[in-house]
């Protein structure tokens, strides 16, 4: 069937806010597959008719917000290993990660993935990964020893670098701390309310009736009268690892040049509607993130070798990447405002690996300072009572998987091959 377009009069002539206009519409209306941008207007593609008068309108407020961005604002780039002299640069700057944890971790990434590669001759699940619906996979045997020993690379590289606190997370949140931490206004469109069934005795009784009844017709996924069977709810899915970590910390001191880094991972949930697909914008995909909390020196200093990781692990993976200064989604009314503070700032940086079978980079990591939004949310302070600094590292694990898979597929021995050469190479240059 050909795709229905629309056309809609309105310009937007910032790539940053045309990624947002198209990735903000998709959301609010799934199908959507593209917008296309012309001078003076844009058509969208869709695979049903789009509520024309509510296009108009998202488009014309999701613009209004972002207006005062100028024009020529783009995303400046640290490093881009399409310029092998970029490449050799990072390698001799000053500012590193620590050569002796990220050489362990590279070996030891690289004999887990040779362990699993030298098991052979047994009956496995087939497939990379098979998907349940939009943005749910289930993975098979490789690719699950993957993701496994990405997420500890990750978390071997903080824990052993910085002597970070490994904290266990639930995967469900209550919606209060999410609340105070900000993430209604900044990040909305992200959050995932969990309904248990009702525990009155009567809605308990009728629920099951109910679900068999509506299964026996269209079926019960998109009635919506199951929600008259739920409990109020008041949690949420994760919607970022670190939201747990402020909470622990609530009206606690540091000293001047004291710092906690934290390390946690698990799962975090993000429905992004028409957005979400198989590859790289799953609902539930895996996080590993290093929490530094403390003085404004000493996280300012971790932020440069921080920087490195990010740089040192898409070099030990092969990827074809750049580091650059990245912009979060903001839907909320201060959204221009918050795009253009990021993109003139290093506050968000990230590596974005190329893929080739998606024509476009896929950010798999990224490096984020909060100044002083989590510590004033929960009374972190110094001991001169200025709110203290918080910054966190984060390793997209399942978006690391799918690029390496595109390069290396379910071989983890080529893979591995690929991580010793390149430590060796790293190595050799900051010898």
């Amino acid at each position: 069937m050909a795709a229905t377009r629309t056309t809609v009069k309105a310009s937007a002539g910032q790539q940053a806010v045309r990624d947002t206009l198209t990735t903000q519409l998709r959301f609010h209306f799934p199908d959507i597959t593209a917008v296309e941008f012309h001078d003076g207007e844009m058509v969208v593609l869709s695979d049903e008719p789009v509520p024309r008068e509510k296009l108009d309108r998202a488009v014309v407020r999701i613009l209004e917000r972002f207006r005062a961005v100028p024009r020529g604002l783009r995303t400046k780039t640290l490093l881009d290993t399409d310029d092998p002299a970029s490449v050799e640069d990072w390698l001799v700057r000053p500012a590193r990660f620590a050569p002796d944890v990220i050489g362990d971790a590279a070996h030891t990434l690289a004999a887990e993935l040779r362990r699993v590669a030298a098991r052979t001759g047994r009956r496995a699940v087939p497939g990379r990964s098979v998907p349940e619906r939009a943005g749910i996979n289930v993975y098979g045997h490789e690719t699950a020893a993957l993701l496994a020993a990405l997420d500890r690379f990750g978390a071997r590289c903080v824990v052993q670098a910085y002597d970070a606190e490994e904290l266990l997370i639930p995967s469900l949140i209550p919606s209060s701390i999410v609340d105070r931490a900000g993430y209604f206004e900044t990040g909305c469109q992200h959050l995932s309310f969990v309904a248990p069934v009702s525990s009155d005795p009567d809605r308990f009784e009728e629920f099951l009736p109910f679900w068999r009844s509506a299964a026996r017709g269209d079926g019960p996924d998109g009635d919506r009268r199951v929600l008259d069977y739920l409990k109020t709810p008041r949690d949420l899915l994760n919607p970022a690892a670190c939201l747990h970590c402020y909470r622990l910390l609530e009206g606690q001191t540091f000293g001047e040049q004291e710092v906690l880094v934290m390390s946690v991972g698990g799962s975090v949930f993000r429905d992004e509607s028409g957005n979400l697909n198989n590859e790289e914008r799953l609902y539930e995909f895996r996080l590993r993130e290093g929490v530094v909390v403390g003085g404004t020196e000493p996280v300012a200093h971790m932020h440069a070798e921080l920087l490195d990781l990010l740089a040192l692990t898409g070099l030990l993976l092969g990827l074809d990447f750049t580091l650059e200064t990245a912009t979060d989604m903001f839907f909320n009314d201060g959204a221009g405002e918050q795009l253009f503070s990021q993109l003139v700032s290093d506050s968000k940086i990230e590596l974005a690996a190329r893929s080739h079978s998606l024509g476009r980079k896929v950010a798999v990591a990224s490096l984020n300072k909060h100044g002083s939004h989590f510590s004033d949310a929960f009374r972190i302070r110094d001991e001169r009572d200025l709110a203290a600094s918080t910054m966190c590292v984060g390793f997209g694990v399942d978006r690391l998987a799918f690029l390496l898979a595109e390069r290396h597929g379910t071989d983890l021995e080529a893979l591995a091959a690929t991580v010793s050469a390149n430590a060796e190479r790293i190595a050799r240059v900051r010898a």
